[in-house]
């Protein structure tokens, strides 16, 4: 069975037992297993529940509970003398023996004794005495209690990871060792840079620094744990993103100062600039870009400095880092910057004697992503270059995931394009491959690229005119977004929900089902101005823009034309208010959006025709630009090209053409007429 939480930790809100709850909570997510024990392929502890609200006073679980418990592997019963008057706790253990996991469940007395700390329920599991983890202190004080509960813990986590408990034991003795190796070397960090130590203390720091470099292996694991290990863990955890910037933040002077001590003066640089990077990746991740970039500048700049030994360790590491600030460009909405930095990562790769294939298709992949995001044709080149490149890597793990990465931006290249068929191919392979490496390793950060995937491979089968198909895409991908998006500060996740919504939005639209896509469409908005509100990037704006858009257009179609104006008006105005800083692409999208409010609003076709045609200069690939550009030509006269224009967009899918017909009969109800209408109308449907 497949369990969402590998541990649900039961308490009662008393204040003492809140306290051990939290240091249980934080250190069963921090913990990682040894690797020794890793390499025999042992699963790590990924993700711990705990309510941290009390719950209502209905007597009945809340719905959150209730599945949080239904999908725990492990559950741990905090138990204090306060333990046995708590309803809710007692409920919770008989829930998890119903569902016949009694075996797993494991007491963490704090205080008291069997008789007087168990709840009823607990008491009735048979051999539950052998599972007790006991932390009781002679001690009453909490300050005592908390220093404890590391080692008792390590029975769960024997029966939760499939380990000899022994065993654990034996390493923490070992991990204890290493951080009295580690607190050598910070004490020596604190008393070297402190001007004023007396000759005594230098004389100590020397003394611990040089035990410090006798345990040059421990410390460097450990700062391993700090810097990598942590961060990726929590990753998964919602919410987790500020904590991890605030470890890598509050810990990177520390970090420094103690590998500074390191007899390996490289390899300590080096594993400041990854502290750095890591940090970087954690801010862009809450579109918190200038902070990013401010820290991976850093980064770059320590790895340039590296590679002038021309280790090929260090050359690859300093491409790396540009290729990492190209991405946080990207997302930035900075494309020409983003290009910049792709483009001398890609060079520093290329002419590498050894060149790390896997590297180079991600570099090739980015460039055609932010090809993609500009509407520059040069994407399709660098997708075939990197698909190439991937034929060649014997990684297969990393193979998949950057081959998925590059199918799905190829397929959403394709859908803008129209080119429908050839999309769906791409979004097909591309979620199938993402599926299998979420089934792989259970993570929720490869779970967003996969719906990621769905959602324009539900719209492309919506643009198709197979409705149904992508009605449960959408359903699917909606549900495990929704869930997702519950990380509130996780920018991804958001962007991830409201591209679902925005999409299924457009699928019931054409459908004529507007008021349901009204609701998806302003749910979508809310998200998207909460996004730019948040990291005020032009991409994020533009966004929000063309969201209110789709709304104003679904409300034109349902014959709402006062709301349709005033939509439109502020939609167009957050694009107005972005001009000097719209690239190609985000401007053709301007001038089609503004060609389709001179019509439809100001009933000005030649106005329209006058922004269609830029629009087109900008993006003559472009469906929407097309068939705007198509209906300013049917209400100014110009038959032949309507004809030719709305034609070849009909051909693109029995969606397109459905969507031409639907348009034609709104615009007809809103007062725009042309005596070329019906005629158009024949030839669309023939």
């Amino acid at each position: 069975m497949s369990f969402r939480y590998d541990v649900f930790l039961s308490y009662r809100h008393m204040p003492l037992d809140t306290a051990v709850t939290k240091k249980v909570f934080s250190w069963l997510e921090g913990y990682k297993l040894p690797a020794s024990v890793r390499s025999q392929g042992k699963r790590e502890i990924k993700r711990v529940f705990r309510d941290q609200e009390e719950l209502p006073l209905s007597g009945i679980l809340t719905e959150t509970i209730d599945e949080a418990l239904s999908s725990s592997e492990i559950l741990i019963v905090i138990c204090s003398a306060d333990t046995p008057s708590s309803r809710w706790v007692d409920r919770e253990i008989e829930m998890f023996s119903e569902l016949g996991r009694q075996e797993h469940i494991y007491p963490l007395l704090i205080n008291g004794d069997f008789e007087a700390s168990f709840p009823p329920s607990l008491k009735r599991i048979p051999g539950i005495e052998e599972r007790v983890m006991d932390i009781r202190k002679e001690s009453s004080r909490e300050k005592d209690i908390l220093t404890s509960p590391r080692t008792p813990l390590l029975k769960a986590v024997a029966d939760l990871t499939g380990t000899d408990e022994t065993v654990l034991r034996r390493e923490e003795s070992f991990r204890k060792n290493r951080k009295t190796a580690l607190i050598a070397s910070v004490t020596a960090a604190a008393l070297i840079i402190t001007g004023t130590v007396s000759f005594l203390l230098m004389s100590l720091a020397g003394k611990y620094r040089d035990k410090a470099q006798l345990q040059e292996q421990a410390t460097m694991r450990i700062l391993s744990e700090l810097t990598y290990d942590l961060p990726d863990r929590l990753a998964d955890v919602p919410g987790a993103y500020s904590r991890i910037a605030g470890i890598l933040e509050e810990n990177a002077d520390t970090i420094d100062k103690v590998i500074m001590l390191s007899r390996d003066g490289t390899k300590a640089r080096f594993e400041a600039a990854s502290n750095r990077e890591r940090l970087a990746n954690a801010k862009s991740v809450m579109g918190m870009y200038e902070e990013a970039l401010e820290a991976q500048d850093t980064a770059v700049a320590a790895y340039e400095e590296l590679a002038e030994d021309k280790e090929d360790a260090h050359v690859l590491a300093y491409g790396s880092s540009l290729n990492n600030r190209g991405n946080i460009f990207h997302a930035a909405g900075r494309y020409d910057e983003a290009w910049r930095d792709y483009e001398k990562s890609l060079l520093i790769l290329t002419h590498m004697e050894d060149t790390d294939h896997m590297m180079l298709a991600r570099i090739y992949g980015n460039l055609a992503a932010n090809a993609v995001s500009t509407g520059d044709d040069s994407a399709d080149g660098y997708f075939d270059k990197a698909l190439t490149v991937l034929d060649e890597v014997k990684d297969e793990v990393w193979s998949i995931f950057e081959t998925a990465s590059v199918l799905y931006n190829r397929g959403t290249w394709l859908y803008r394009q129209g080119r429908y068929e050839e999309a769906s191919i791409d979004l097909e392979r591309s979620a199938g491959l993402y599926e299998s490496i979420v089934n792989e390793t259970g993570r929720l950060t490869d779970r967003v690229p996969y719906l990621n995937s769905l959602s324009v491979l539900a719209a492309c089968l919506s643009d198709s005119g197979r409705y149904e198909e992508a009605e449960r895409f959408f359903a699917a991908s909606e549900r495990e977004a929704e869930w997702l998006a519950k990380d509130s500060e996780n920018l991804k996740n958001q962007v991830i929900l409201a591209e679902i919504l925005n999409n299924h939005g457009l699928c019931l639209n054409s459908q004529e089902r507007y008021k349901e896509a009204d609701g998806l469409y302003r749910r979508a908005s809310g998200i998207y101005k909460k996004i730019y509100d948040t990291s005020g990037s032009v991409s994020s704006g533009t966004t929000y823009a063309v969201s209110l858009l789709n709304t104003g257009e679904n409300a034109f179609k349902a014959g709402d034309y006062k709301e349709t104006d005033g939509i439109f008006k502020e939609g167009l105005g957050i694009f107005e208010t972005l001009l000097n800083e719209l690239d190609d692409y985000d401007l053709a999208q301007y001038y089609t959006w503004l060609s389709y409010h001179r019509l439809i609003n100001e009933h000005d076709p030649e106005g329209a025709l006058e922004a269609s045609v830029r629009a087109l200069e900008l993006q003559p690939g472009s469906v929407l630009a097309n068939m705007n550009y198509g209906y300013a030509c049917l209400y100014s006269g110009h038959y032949e090209e309507c004809d030719r224009v709305l034609t070849a967009v009909a051909d693109l899918g029995e969606g397109q053409a459905t969507m031409i017909m639907r348009d034609l009969e709104a615009q007809e109800k809103a007062g725009l007429f042309s005596s070329h209408t019906e005629v158009l109308k024949g030839i669309i449907i023939r």
